[in-house]
């Protein structure tokens, strides 16, 4: 008799947790490239079969996560009611902060899947499907918070341009990131909260 299919569904999502946390153990101390799937299925105490049930490849697992990282960064400014009428600089803040803090305990395995993004062929790479179809979901929230923050006549004439452009800050803003060896990431911080001043201000420079 199978189980129910609520309790299936648990159980997959419970298996398929269990392969992403072991594979970001591993990404973290062994390097992405040393990982294998076998290494994974060991690591969670499955049968490598069973992790190709749920992703082709150690890549997959990797979108997985950045997947996930996206998906809580706008969750946690959707759900936060204290910035529903705040700045738009406060609100972009908040995201990028959301998703450093998201990454923060895979420091090493992020810098390597930066490095790996950047390369054309990788299964990885910033103009893979799965990537771009993250792009877009980033990119179309972006341009929520602008336009529920931003009366149409404070636009600038390229602020068409700006979700776009802000996916390209928040890469360079992630690369700064991973080389900010400052106590608690301080520069890093400090960094996001003067440019996201300047860069809302040139939007709105549109309503002169």
């Amino acid at each position: 008799m199978k189980p129910p299919a609520g309790r299936r569904a648990q159980n997959k999502a419970a298996i398929r947790k269990r392969i992403v946390t072991a594979a970001l153990s591993l990404f973290q101390t062994k390097g992405f490239d040393a990982t294998t799937t076998k290494a994974i299925a060991r690591k969670a105490g499955i049968a490598e079969g069973t992790v190709f049930n749920y992703f082709r490849t150690k890549e997959d697992i990797a979108l997985h996560f950045f997947e996930q990282e996206v998906d809580q960064a706008i969750v946690s400014v959707r759900e936060n009611p204290r910035l529903r009428k705040a700045p738009l600089e406060e609100k972009l803040f908040a995201l990028v902060h959301s998703q450093l803090e998201f990454l923060a305990p895979y420091e090493r395995f992020i810098g390597a899947a930066f490095i790996h993004a950047l390369k054309p062929a990788s299964p990885l790479g910033i103009f893979s499907h799965r990537a771009q179809e993250l792009r877009h979901r980033y990119v179309g929230f972006v341009q929520e918070l602008l336009d529920e923050s931003l009366p149409k006549n404070q636009y600038s004439p390229l602020s068409f341009l700006a979700p776009e452009v802000f996916w390209i800050y928040y890469l360079g803003a992630l690369l700064y990131w991973l080389h900010d060896s400052s106590p608690g990431k301080q520069n890093t911080l400090a960094f996001l909260d003067r440019s996201l001043a300047i860069g809302v201000s040139v939007l709105k420079q549109g309503k002169r």
